[in-house]
């Protein structure tokens, strides 16, 4: 029998959204996928315009090509400038969502991990169900704002930057982003502000995001999420479909170790320190390796089959 830790409260005396609260029954089970399917069948401009159309829209008006240019020169910026990295690593670390700092070697790879076991086959997967083209999806994203995906981590990227990820892409659980957030005074507060916006039409983006946006009830359900976030970061998280990627018992447990920051950072702190370990490691290792994982996540895993163990 697993014993879940304790949660951990972090320097507001808020508990802390982590995978210790997590169950498989709420992925696998039926009472699980009933919470996460409210997606409207209603199809929005990403599904309906062509895509020269949603290309145009995606790149935006002037103010906003300066503006998404701006924040991809900060991410440049922060990614390759040392202490603005580890300032914003230091002040997730005093909220109380890292215990430790890992290493650079250790980010790079662990982001490596991050995207090839958990982000990509995930998005995949869920826009094949919705018959999006996945590549061409990505394109729309770089172009509406290419420091939207140039850091899988997102500890180099601006507040805004954030907030338009969590605005243009469907999340499968956007506690990650939302605790990446937090480390900036004024982010949760202008995430909820922004998404308001985006469901009375006057974000000032409302044009490029809603040109990659594939479900109309989306942002509603965000902003009741953040609104119930704010108040209770453990409250139960919102959990979307991701297509047949949870059939994959690897890709699931990767889902559980990635979906909050608490237990990413877990994993990237037990990754090697070493960069011929880290580069093996890369190279040999195709699925995610349960020994740099929770064990309370683990035991679950095994007790209902999943793992060998």
């Amino acid at each position: 029998m697993y014993i879940l830790p304790q949660i951990q409260k972090d320097i507001y005396g808020r508990a802390i959204a982590d995978n210790k609260q997590i169950s498989l029954n709420d992925y696998l089970g039926s009472e699980g996928e009933g919470e996460n399917e409210n997606e409207s069948e209603e199809k929005t401009d990403r599904m309906k315009q062509n895509p020269l159309q949603l290309m145009v829209r995606a790149i935006g008006s002037p103010k906003v090509i300066v503006n998404k240019t701006g924040r991809f020169a900060t991410t440049l910026f922060n990614t390759f400038y040392y202490p603005a990295m580890r300032k914003r690593l230091m002040r997730l670390q005093e909220i109380g969502f890292i215990d430790r700092i890992p290493s650079q070697k250790q980010l790079w790879f662990g982001a490596f991990d991050m995207l090839r076991y958990f982000i990509s086959p995930g998005a995949a997967s869920y826009y094949k169900t919705k018959k999006i083209n996945f590549a061409f999806h990505q394109v729309l994203r770089f172009l509406n704002d290419p420091s939207g995906i140039s850091d899988p981590i997102g500890i180099r990227v601006p507040r805004d930057t954030i907030i338009c990820h969590l605005l243009e892409v469907v999340h499968a659980n956007p506690v990650y982003d939302l605790q990446l957030l937090d480390q900036f005074e004024d982010g949760l507060e202008e995430m909820e502000k922004q998404t308001e916006q985006m469901l009375n039409k006057t974000h000032p983006r409302y044009s490029s995001i809603t040109a990659i946006t594939e479900d109309k009830n989306y942002h509603a359900r965000l902003l009741e999420y953040v609104r119930r976030y704010r108040v209770d970061p453990a409250e139960r998280q919102m959990i979307r479909a991701s297509g047949t990627a949870r059939n994959d018992p690897h890709f699931l447990l990767a889902e559980c170790m990635f979906g909050t920051l608490p237990s990413a950072f877990r994993y990237i702190n037990r990754l090697p320190d070493n960069f011929s370990a880290l580069l093996r490691h890369a190279r040999t290792v195709k699925t995610i390796d349960p020994s740099y994982c929770d064990a309370w996540i683990v035991e679950q895993f095994r007790q209902k089959g999943l793992l060998n163990p």
